[in-house]
């Protein structure tokens, strides 16, 4: 791969979804490494933008070394069961959903979070706010990620945008019940034993 074809990646993600979500479907498995890239560098933007909110100690080097393998791990893990989930979601629903191109769509959806560091940086140096707008720069970036991912899938099964928001949003729905069910059940759980 290229430096153009990696320019080309950004570019559609940023400008045309639609078009991304024609080159992640021919030869999804070789798009693997750009979405692996992506979110390395999604998960180092964040910690240098973290960085920048507060006075660094020596435990800054740890975060930026240990603490960036444990969040791309982690953040690899949760893509691909989201992805997952959203894949097994969708041929429920009757489409020929591949996981492969989830993985890559839900990866490279992301690259619009890389600017979280310009944004913190800005107000940073104003000395204005840094945390507020981090926070509500996260949030405008991952409505722009969700954007992205939500044009990808529709353009790639046809579905229009009102279905495809539904369906990516339905796993995050199941999982977040399943989880307060589990929480539910290992407190009551927990006081019995102490009972």
């Amino acid at each position: 791969m290229n430096i153009v074809q990696f320019i080309d990646y950004f570019y559609n993600a940023i400008v045309d979804p639609e078009k991304l979500s024609q080159i992640i479907a021919v030869e999804e498995k070789k798009h693997f490494v750009i979405s692996a890239v992506v979110v390395a560098l999604v998960v180092f933007m964040d910690i240098v933008a973290q960085s920048l909110l507060s006075v660094q100690s020596g435990f800054f080097y740890y975060k930026v070394t240990y603490g960036f393998v444990a969040l791309f791990l982690i953040h690899s893990v949760c893509i691909v069961i989201y992805a997952g989930l959203l894949t097994i979601t969708l041929q429920i629903a009757g489409y020929q959903a591949s996981g492969g191109f989830i993985i890559n769509t839900i990866a490279l959806a992301q690259i619009p979070r890389i600017f979280i560091v310009p944004v913190v940086l800005i107000f940073h140096s104003l000395y204005f706010a840094p945390v507020f707008f981090y926070s509500l720069g996260w949030l405008a970036l991952m409505l722009w990620s969700i954007i992205i991912a939500m044009r990808c899938v529709s353009q790639r099964y046809s579905l229009d945008a009102i279905k495809a928001i539904g369906y990516l949003v339905l796993p995050v729905i199941v999982t977040g019940i399943m989880g307060f069910l589990i929480f539910i059940a290992g407190v009551m759980v927990v006081i019995g034993l102490l009972s």
